[in-house]
């Protein structure tokens, strides 16, 4: 069974969620601190919980909203605080067939809730039609069915009983069909096949030592989160219910470096942060007062850093990456098993952003293709922009509680925040689509470069290298930013730069730095030979002022022109500032005479620029 759908009602800070859809593969619920991410999940988790060391049962004193607690305390263990939908696979529909026949089961979709106080599972609707239940059961049975299956169980009875002799199998089944609840049956088969829940949040992670003798001796439900997970790692091993005598030390150990190992090996297939890591486990033994001469055994659990050479406890290492081994720890334990729901509260909190990535590369594919994954965030390293539909927001709204909507962009902007910020990401990365490239101040400049590039090469003259990707920056003072960022990317970076009176300090403190080369910084008055330059002043200014003119920006005689860059100069005609790619694109985009009109001067200031942006290219 797969879970399509999920509503919690009056839990914590949820007075009603809405019911909202739960993605096959890997379902994120977005939303700020307080938002009520956290209560969704533990709802969810209690409606079939796999230990973990958190309640598993819906108290309500402990989980029903404070404010209508009183009001409604007659009323809460009627109230049902998850209701789940699911999808029945083939060989759910297969299990119920084998008992109740071919064609029996009515329903795709089945849902299911738990209630305040109790274990049971309430169902809004019958699995199985009773009336071809009953005819399947009396053809079993050898009997006509057309004399015998009635519609209802009572009725199918009765004409079971009808004869004054009725045949030996009509009595016996009439007998069993009497004891017998057929709807409930077919419950009770799909209550076995409902998927398990894990859940997994910062409790969780392993503590650096812990006593094997409580994780062997006490009840499960008396284990702290943490406790849980290293009892899952004692159950890798093999271990967990043997006693440690210590004439079995060295098998122990053994079985418990080869649980580490196992799970070291498969953490670095992800973990890309620091490779010259492994985890240790020991037994240390510990004095037990009023216990003279049987110490008890304690797990120590340990990283070793080979680029140091040496080991630390467990605790005293990074969070981020106790809690990456600590999740692979207790996911072991039910590595073989069927398919579940994996509910992760807050995964890579303590994670830097590549390793955000990592473990999100983890969860695709490792969990997802075999397990639904649903896990809360407000990180947006922790979001995939392509696959947007699979988020949820989570939101706490006035005088209504905590609710969940599939319709993300409805949310308030800090609730999608991390969201506008991971398609910000992405589509900064959709610009780098090689490892060269040029920065400019605007998309005129990317106009200017690409018209004059075709007509440089047309011309048979030098043209802008196509290994090149130009990226528009959005003005000069941005240049810094995006050289900074990028450059954490290994790029070859070049910047064609505007020059104003007075310059650019950002920019000449970047190469002072080194942050860029200063042969990697192209100012456009290089090219000009003049004192201020923008790219528009590679142009003859008669031509400029005709293409203003027919691009609609407007009409400027050159005896107008007083010196300076050209755009300062149309500027202080027109008394106002025009759109400088509103130019740009019609050259670009509008089949005009200009094109054919540039002279040839101007075609070789680009052509020089072209050759020198060209020789910068990387090898």
């Amino acid at each position: 069974m797969r879970v399509t759908k999920a509503q919690i009602s009056k839990y914590k800070s949820v007075t009603d969620s809405g019911e909202f859809a739960v993605n096959d593969r890997l379902t994120a619920l977005v939303g700020k601190n307080e938002a009520g991410k956290t209560a969704v999940l533990e709802a969810i988790y209690r409606f079939n919980p796999l230990a973990s060391g958190h309640p598993t049962t819906f108290d309500p004193l402990r989980d029903y909203p404070r404010s209508s607690y009183n009001r409604e305390k007659a009323q809460i263990s009627a109230v049902e605080p998850i209701q789940l939908t699911f999808a029945l696979d083939p060989d759910d529909i297969a299990a119920v067939e084998a008992t109740f026949g071919k064609g029996s089961v009515i329903a795709n979709h089945v849902r299911v809730a738990r209630r305040y106080n109790s274990t049971t599972t309430y169902w809004s609707s019958p699995v199985i039609s009773e009336a071809k239940a009953i005819g399947h059961l009396v053809e079993k049975a050898g009997l006509d069915r057309g004399k015998y299956a009635k519609q209802t169980r009572g009725a199918t009875i009765a004409a079971l009983r009808a004869e004054e002799e009725p045949p030996a199998a009509a009595a016996e089944l009439a007998g069993d069909l009497e004891d017998r609840d057929l709807v409930r049956e077919a419950r009770t088969i799909l209550v076995r096949r409902l998927p398990k829940i894990q859940y997994f949040d910062e409790y969780s992670v392993l503590p650096g030592s812990v006593s094997i003798e409580r994780l062997q001796k006490a009840a499960e439900d008396d284990l702290s989160p943490g406790e849980r997970t290293a009892l899952a790692l004692l159950r890798l091993a093999g271990v967990d219910s043997e006693e440690f005598a210590e004439a079995d030390y060295e098998a122990r150990k053994a079985s418990l470096e080869a649980a580490a190992n196992q799970l070291t090996d498969e953490l670095f297939e992800y973990w890309t942060q620091n490779d010259g890591l492994s985890v240790e486990l020991d037994i240390e033994s510990r004095p037990v007062p009023n216990r003279p001469g049987q110490p008890e055994p304690w797990l120590q659990i340990r990283v070793r850093n080979a680029t140091h050479r040496v080991t630390l406890n467990m605790a005293e290492r990074s969070k981020g990456f106790i809690w990456f081994f600590s999740f692979l720890a207790a996911f072991s334990e039910y590595a073989e098993e069927d398919r579940r729901v994996i509910l992760l509260d807050e995964p890579g909190l303590n994670l830097h952003a590549k390793a955000q990535g990592d473990l999100l590369r983890y969860i695709d594919e490792r969990l997802a293709p075999e397990h639904q994954v649903i896990y809360s965030t407000h990180s947006l390293f922790m979001i995939q922009p392509r696959h947007l539909v699979r988020c949820r927001t989570v939101e706490d709204l006035p005088k209504q509680g905590t609710k969940v909507s599939e319709d993300v962009w409805a949310a308030r902007p800090e609730t999608v925040f991390p969201l506008l910020g991971a398609l910000g990401v992405d589509m900064s990365q959709a610009l780098i689509v090689g490892p060269d490239q040029l920065a400019v101040e605007g998309p005129a400049d990317v106009a200017y470069l690409s018209v004059m590039s075709d007509l440089a090469r047309e011309k048979g003259k030098t043209s802008l290298d196509p290994r090149w990707t130009i990226t528009p920056v959005g003005g000069l003072d941005k240049i810094p930013t995006f050289v900074a960022l990028l450059r954490a990317s290994d790029l070859n970076i070049a910047v064609v730069m505007d020059v104003a009176a007075g310059g650019n300090q950002k920019i000449t403190n970047m190469v002072q730095r080194g942050l860029l080369a200063q042969e990697h910084l192209i100012p456009l008055t290089d090219i000009t030979g003049a004192a201020e330059a923008d790219i528009e002043d590679l142009f003859d200014q008669g031509w400029y002022l005709k293409l203003l003119k027919e691009s609609k920006v407007g009409v400027v005689a050159k005896n107008k022109l007083t010196g300076g860059r050209i755009v300062k100069q149309v500027e202080a005609v027109l008394g106002s500032r025009f759109d400088h790619y509103q130019p740009a694109s019609y050259l670009m985009r509008t089949a005009t005479k200009l094109r054919d009109e540039v002279d040839d001067a101007t075609i070789d200031r680009f052509a020089q620029l072209f050759a020198r942006i060209n020789n910068l290219l990387s090898t």
